[in-house]
Order: structure tokens, then C-alpha cells, then sequence
């Protein structure tokens, strides 16, 4: 909000110093009027504005590593405290004075509407003759003038035609529009400069018709001196006199230098290189993503009956680590297999058919965060503490996101608070945010995922496990466990079972020093996945079909015990049944704590969860 605060105040500042630099001392006072109200409006609308743009992408060498998003804590994680909400304080005292402004202007006019006097016709226009002595003014579509000014049934000419031209040209609208702009945007200080010019402007205006009529400029000079002593403290209103004298008394003796109109087409450059400057920059989806994404969807459309010569590249590879596949070995994967030829795997897997992917007895692909840029509004709502925002891989205060703006983000999460989760009653809604920088080293490190096909005797265990209803169609499922790899960095891995796809594991440690000993399920982490592969109830997913994904995180604290359990996807129902299932795998359950130096510590992991649901007719 600070940011488009200070673009709306810039943005303002230099369209008003372009008016007095090139347009204020010209007779384009028209133009001059309908340019002040335009730089207004422009200046407030265009921080909201949004202009896509490709981004700029940084070279970073194939060699670079970066960081997994599941990491040790060796700190507190932050927790919101409840301390006193000075932004709500501030936006309560913005609004009484707001209001205070508001209440002027009504007031301003309530005034106007009480002064004492009579109506008449004079001349198609409605004039109220006021008894006392006030210098004559206009406000909407009336003028203001004393009694003494109707004299034989007649109102000087120079008068009368000064103040019509008010009325006329409806220039109480723009004086109502800027001070409840004042009201409204109080805190920009250059709207009263801008009432100042829009004052000066209609003043010339009326000062130019009563000229082209009366060629006597002496004596029209003359009488405006005369009513000097007059003036009222109506803020609303346009007097006959005023307090800028010399300044009309100059414009009404000038002339357009030669260059008065080119000026006008000025303001054409001027608005467009602002509206670059200042509007919000989107980026789009570059090229690579973007045909990255159109590869993905055209695979799993092709029900191609043959393999892919994608398929038959990567099998020529994987040929050369056959029991490393056939021992199922992620750690030996990592490290064996060049990273040269995993990229290349990876590469090659994006490409496969329906066919390839059912067939692969491993699984290799890019673990990537997903583009997702939050709009600012969003962002603003994020700083209620409702909010558990979770700042790349960190839980941060609400508050932090005061010192970024929407655009400094890659990917967002927004995800509801539901009754099984820890935190419910504490936060509405958990938010994912990950910055550009980070979301781009990662992205670019080309981490890799990789998956070994399940063993027959998982086959049956799930097979024990089908629903005692038999309906006429089931879901075919196929549990998956991640291993990310980073260099010779271990993570976990990816088992399939069955026609579609489960994915439970955790990735690799961030920053991971030697003496690190990560936190350890009982049993292992094989346990922790039995358990949750044995509790997830599949049949409530009757009707899906493709892949859903969720990924659940948690912290285990140096007592070993589970805190801060979420889960994050796009699908609700299937965020409700793997937090339903991790809860169930960590009920009565102590962690053995991890341990740096000898020291417990905090541990985070990110478990990803991913199931490819595939619905077909059951055969008796």
C-alpha cells in the first residue's frame, strides 16, 4: 500500500510540475482544464494498472545447487504475537479525517444554501440576489450577487457574463471533484495545488469570454479591484474576485507563443511513459514453460498404443543402471547416475505417452515451484493475522509483507484452515509465498524427482485393501514416494503401485551440515508411508480423474513430538483426507528429535502427495 501511495503521489507531482512547466502560462485553458482533471484521475488510477511483460532470466550454470524446501529449524519457528495492530490504528485515524473533510464539505454547502436573499430570472440563468454585501460568486447553477449590483432591473455586463461562464461550464464540478479527492487522498498533498491551478484556470476562462466581448480590458481590470474587499471564505464557490489578481491581470494582456498548441500534443508521450513507469508489471509465462506446459497436456492426451522415441532414449540410458533400477536404490541413483544424463532423463520423460509413463519401471522428472503471482490486493489481505504465511520455506510475521510488493513474488498458496488441522481456531487460511529469487535459483537448479515402479508384493497389499462394495467402477491407484536429487545430496523416493499415483515422501535437506542427523519416524520412514498408503480412503475419489497433488508439512520439535501440521493443494477434499491420514500416522507417536552437534534441534519436512486417478470399468 506504501508502494502505491508514493507512485500516486509521483505520479501526480510530475504531471502538475509538466502543467506549470509547459501549459500554465499558455491561453490553452480548456485544454489546461480537462488536463488537470485527466493527471488527477490518471495518477490515481494507474498504480492498479498492470502491464505483462516477459521477464528478464538470469544464466545460472547447469552446476548450481540450490536448496530443498524442506530444511532443519534450528530456531523458533515465529509465531504472530498479539501485540497492538497499529495499521488498523492508522487506517482508523486516515478515516476520521477523511470524515472530517467530508463533513466541511457538506457543511460548505449547507452554508451557501442558508445565505439569506432572494431568486430571480435574469437572463435564462437563475441569480439569487443576497442581502448582504458580498462580492458576487456562482456555485452549480446559480450566481451569487448582492442586491446592490441590481440596479434599474440590470446587472453590469462584465459581471453577469463572468460568473455565467461558471455556471455554464459547470466548473463547480470540478471544485466538488478535487475536494473530495482532498477528502479521500488528504494524505497527498499535491492535491491542493492541483485545486489551486483548477481555481486559477476557471478564472482565466470566464476572464477570456468577458474579454472577447468587452474589448475594454482597463476597465474590466478595473472593477475586479473594486470587489477585492469583498471576498468570502466559501471554498466551494467561484467569486468575482480573486486573490490571484496579478496573475489574471498578466494572462489577460498575454498571448500563445508559437509553440502553444504542439505543447498540447505533449501530454500524449507524457501520459504513456508514466503509465510504463508506474503500472504494475505482470510477467507471462516465457517460452520455455509455456511449451513446457503444452508438452505435458499433448502427453497426457496422446493414447498412443506404442512407445515414444522419447521412450526409447530414455530406456537407452537407463539400460546402463539396470540394477541399480532393479534394487530400487535412491541413494545410488543420485550419486552414480551423471547429472548430465539425469537432466537428459528428465528432459526425455516430459515427452512420454500415456504408454511410456504406464510402462517406465523408474519415474525422473523436475521437481519445480509452480507460477502463481499474487494480485496486490491479495497481498494486502495477508497482512491480517488470519493469514499463517509461510515465506520461501519460513513461517513469518504477517507484517513482513508490508516491505514487498505483489510482483516480487513467483508462486502463491492460498489454503483454508480446516477443523482437523492444529492450527484451526488460530489462523483462517495458510499462505504458501515463494520470491522470485528463490522460486528462479530453484527452478533453474533443475532438481530431479525420481520413482521406482512398486513391487508385486505391494501390489497385493493394496490389493487385500480393495473396498468390501464392489461398485461398477474402481479406481486404480499407485503409491508413490518422492526422492528429489541435488547433486550427491540424498532425499527420498518415488514407489508406484498399481494404475495411478500416490507420491509420500520427503525431499532433500536444506543446507544439510555433515554433523546433521535428520529427525527419524519410528520404524523409519517406510513405516510412516505404510501407515499412510493403509488409512487413505481412495473410494471417496469415485468420480476423479488426472493427477491431484497436496503436500503436507509439519515440524518435529526437539522433544520429537509433531506441530504446525498442514497440507497444501489445489483440491480440498484430497487436502482433507492426507492431513486426515498423517494425523493418524503421528497420533501417539514421538519422533526421534534430528540433532546438530549432538544437539536436538527443529526439523521441517515437506512430505509431497500425489495421486493419478484413472476410473474404469470393472470386468466380473
Amino acid at each position: 500500500m506504501v508502494t502505491i501511495v508514493l507512485k500516486i503521489i509521483l505520479c501526480s507531482g510530475i504531471l502538475l510540475g509538466l502543467y506549470h512547466l509547459f501549459l500554465a502560462k499558455e491561453k490553452t485553458f480548456t485544454f489546461n482544464r480537462y488536463y488537470l482533471i485527466s493527471a488527477l484521475l490518471f495518477s490515481l488510477c494507474i498504480p492498479f494498472a498492470t502491464i505483462e511483460t516477459k521477464e528478464a532470466v538470469e544464466e545460472i550454470p547447469s552446476t548450481v545447487f540450490v536448496e530443498s524446501i524442506e530444511k532443519p529449524v534450528e530456531t523458533q519457528i515465529v509465531t504472530p504475537e498479539e501485540n497492538f495492530d497499529y495499521t488498523k490504528a492508522l487506517l482508523i485515524g486516515y478515516c476520521i479525517v477523511s470524515g472530517i473533510l467530508i463533513f466541511k464539505i457538506g457543511y460548505s454547502i449547507i452554508k451557501i444554501k442558508k445565505l439569506k436573499g432572494r431568486k430571480i430570472k435574469y437572463q435564462n440563468r437563475t441569480v439569487f440576489l443576497l442581502k448582504q454585501d458580498f462580492a458576487p460568486f456562482s456555485f452549480w447553477n446559480t450566481i451569487y450577487l448582492s442586491e446592490t449590483y441590481f440596479k434599474d432591473f440590470k446587472i453590469e455586463d462584465s459581471v453577469f457574463r463572468h460568473e455565467e461562464i461558471h455556471v455554464k461550464q459547470k466548473h463547480s464540478l470540478d471544485i466538488l471533484f478535487v475536494e473530495v479527492l482532498k477528502a479521500v487522498f488528504w494524505i497527498n498533498p499535491l492535491i491542493w495545488f492541483y485545486k489551486k491551478a483548477m481555481v486559477n484556470n476557471h478564472e482565466f476562462l470566464a476572464d477570456e469570454s468577458v474579454i472577447s466581448q468587452n474589448k475594454n480590458i482597463k476597465k474590466y481590470q478595473e472593477l475586479i479591484l473594486q470587489e477585492i474587499l469583498k471576498q468570502q471564505n466559501l471554498p466551494l464557490i467561484h467569486q468575482f474576485n480573486f486573490n490571484n489578481t496579478k496573475k489574471r491581470f498578466i494572462m489577460m494582456n498575454n498571448k500563445n507563443s508559437k509553440f502553444a498548441n504542439a505543447k498540447k500534443y505533449l501530454a500524449i508521450p507524457a501520459f504513456a511513459a508514466l503509465a510504463v513507469l508506474f503500472a504494475e508489471r505482470v510477467y507471462a509465462k516465457d517460452d520455455v514453460e509455456q511449451k513446457s506446459n503444452s508438452k505435458i497436456a499433448a502427453s497426457s492426451k496422446n493414447q498412443s498404443t506404442t512407445h515414444s522415441e522419447a521412450y526409447r532414449q530414455f530406456v537407452k540410458i537407463i539400460e546402463k543402471y539396470n540394477q541399480i533400477v532393479k534394487d530400487q536404490d535412491y541413494e545410488k541413483f543420485s550419486k552414480e547416475v551423471p547429472r548430465d544424463e539425469q537432466i537428459q532423463l528428465a528432459d526425455f520423460y516430459l515427452k512420454f505417452n500415456s504408454k511410456d509413463i504406464i510402462e517406465t519401471q523408474v519415474h525422473v522428472t523436475y521437481a519445480e515451484i509452480n507460477r502463481e503471482i499474487p494480485t496486490s490486493s491479495q497481498l494486502n489481505k495477508f497482512i491480517d493475522t488470519k493469514y499463517n504465511i509461510s515465506l520461501d520455506g519460513k513461517v513469518v510475521e504477517n507484517k513482513v509483507l508490508k516491505n514487498y510488493k505483489n510482483t516480487d513474488f513467483y508462486s502463491v498458496y492460498i489454503l483454508k484452515v480446516i477443523p482437523t488441522n492444529p492450527d484451526y481456531g488460530k489462523y483462517e487460511y495458510g499462505v504458501v509465498l515463494y520470491t522470485n529469487s528463490y522460486a528462479k535459483k530453484y527452478n533453474a537448479a533443475k532438481n530431479i524427482r525420481i520413482g521406482f515402479k512398486a513391487s508385486d508384493e505391494e501390489l497385493e497389499f493394496l490389493q487385500l485393501r480393495k473396498d468390501t462394495i464392489t461398485p461398477k467402477t474402481t479406481i486404480d491407484v499407485k503409491l508413490v514416494e518422492i526422492k528429489d536429487t541435488y547433486s550427491d545430496i540424498n532425499s527420498t523416493s518415488v514407489r508406484i503401485v498399481g494404475g495411478g499415483t500416490v507420491e509420500a515422501g520427503s525431499t532433500a535437506v536444506e543446507g544439510v551440515a555433515a554433523d546433521l542427523v535428520p529427525a527419524e519416524y519410528p520404524g523409519g520412514i517406510n513405516e510412516l508411508r505404510k501407515k499412510v498408503s493403509k488409512n487413505f480412503n481412495s473410494v471417496i475419489f469415485g468420480e476423479t480423474n488426472g493427477l491431484v497433488r497436496s503436500t503436507i508439512t509439519f515440524v518435529v520439535d526437539k522433544n520429537g513430538s509433531i506441530r504446525d501440521l498442514k497440507a497444501e493443494g489445489e483440491n480440498e477434499k484430497f487436502n482433507n483426507e492426507v492431513l486426515r491420514v498423517a494425523k493418524e500416522a503421528n497420533e501417539n507417536v514421538t519422533w526421534k528429535p534430528a540433532t546438530k552437534d549432538g544437539e536436538p534441534v527443529a526439523y521441517r519436512y515437506n512430505l509431497p502427495i500425489a495421486m493419478q486417478f484413472t476410473a474404469y470399468n470393472k470386468t466380473q
